[in-house]
């Protein structure tokens, strides 16, 4: 019964934060940055939107790396969503939410990258929408890709394929790399997963390298908090999910200082981590309204008896 309304939920906050069908063109962009470039060795790019003054909550794209590029790491970084498709390094595609605030302008994750071949390389968007805050409305204006002159070759291996499955048939491993800036690890951080529906709960400690290890993980939602000396010092919401069932991304805590749900009060933090909070408060709420309406109706009838 939790485990269908929890879906039933995200599946609605899906629907009316994608399918809202748009209100009218706007300047509202998405593109890497930079854009192009020669690269001999490991380089970076930010996936950034920019509303250009538009206020926006919502985004989602199909982000495909050419295969002479491979994907080292993936930092998330300011847009601070809370993810219904996670991007990790297998699969950067992406779609979000930005808690109970709005954006213009933001980062929505950083990619580090090493050439395989030398020649041309590209980043690509397919399938993106930038929802408007408030009406949902898609304001995304145009889409543009990345394209790269490789001049050399990386001898790096693939991060993603030196991460192992260390979970059971069926269930996901987790590595999330925690940096205080840039590519500053954080060692000896608490990382606590919970599930939405507050049953299920993991923690870790990052290692030497700031990486908290987390295994047989079901699929689901989880809200990730970072502690550093008892200090919660960022959070995120991440859905585990898809065909691929190693997750790889990183956390900069530097991103985290306009993260709502660092900065909201804990119910709200609560609402956000566990639907069923909300849930239940609005059933309790009703049961004590019906039970003031059945007291006063039955207070007036005695009333008018005697």
């Amino acid at each position: 019964m939790r485990k269908a309304l929890s879906a039933s939920l995200i599946s609605s906050v899906i629907f009316f934060v994608f399918n809202v069908s748009s209100a009218f063109a706007a300047s509202t962009i998405i593109a890497p940055s930079p854009n192009n470039g020669s690269y001999n060795k490991l380089f970076k790019i930010n996936i950034v939107i920019d509303g250009h003054g538009d206020k926006f909550n919502a985004a989602q794209a199909t982000v495909n790396i050419s295969p002479n590029l491979t994907i080292q790491d993936l930092t998330l970084g300011d847009c601070n969503f809370s993810f219904l498709h996670t991007p990790s390094v297998q699969n950067p595609s992406f779609a979000g939410v930005i808690i109970s605030t709005y954006s213009t302008k933001c980062t929505v994750y950083t990619l580090t990258l090493a050439p395989k071949e030398k020649g041309k390389a590209s980043v690509t968007f397919s399938k993106v929408s930038v929802k408007r805050y408030g009406d949902a409305a898609n304001i995304l204006s145009a889409a543009y890709n990345g394209s790269y002159t490789l001049t050399g070759v990386s001898n790096i291996g693939s991060a993603g394929n030196q991460a192992k499955n260390t979970s059971e048939n069926g269930l996901y491993t987790l590595y999330l790399n925690v940096y205080s800036s840039g590519t500053t690890p954080v060692p000896n951080a608490s990382v606590t997963l919970s599930t939405v529906s507050a049953k299920n709960q993991q923690q870790a400690t990052t290692d030497k390298t700031g990486t908290a290890h987390f295994s047989n993980l079901q699929a689901g939602v989880y809200d990730a908090v970072v502690k550093e000396r008892g200090n919660k010092v960022g959070d995120t919401i991440i859905n585990v999910s898809g065909a691929n069932h190693v997750l790889m991304l990183s956390v900069d805590l530097s991103a985290q200082k306009n993260n709502p749900l660092m900065k909201a009060g804990s119910i709200l933090t609560s609402i956000a981590a566990n639907p069923f909070f909300l849930v239940g408060a609005l059933i309790i709420g009703i049961i004590i309204g019906v039970g003031i309406a059945l007291f006063i109706i039955k207070w007036f009838g005695s009333k008018k008896k005697s």
